[in-house]
């Protein structure tokens, strides 16, 4: 009876061929799935914005003034922002 109690804990528990050895590597493989899966739609959604990029100018342009603080020719902004506030020392 020892034996076989022992023998069964070797094969729920033994380096690389137990059932808590194949646990690990279903929780591995489920989340590489999920990893994969999320993955492939960040990729979809790159190559929707180069895309929308590549076609569609006024996105193209309001990324570029955005995010790139670009200006058409003869254009001017005008900040009313005031002073910009930096430093410990401005509520002085």
């Amino acid at each position: 009876l020892g034996l076989v109690v022992v023998s069964m804990i070797w094969l729920l528990f033994a380096p690389g061929t137990g059932v808590y050895s194949l646990l690990k590597v279903r929780n591995k493989t489920n989340r590489l799935e999920q990893e994969t899966k999320e993955l492939i739609q960040a990729n979809k959604d790159l190559q929707a914005e180069i895309e929308r990029l590549k076609n569609d100018p006024a996105y193209l342009e309001q990324i570029a003034r955005e995010k790139y603080g670009m200006l058409k020719k003869n254009e001017r902004v005008f900040d009313f922002s005031g002073p910009k506030k930096s430093g410990p020392d401005t509520n002085k």
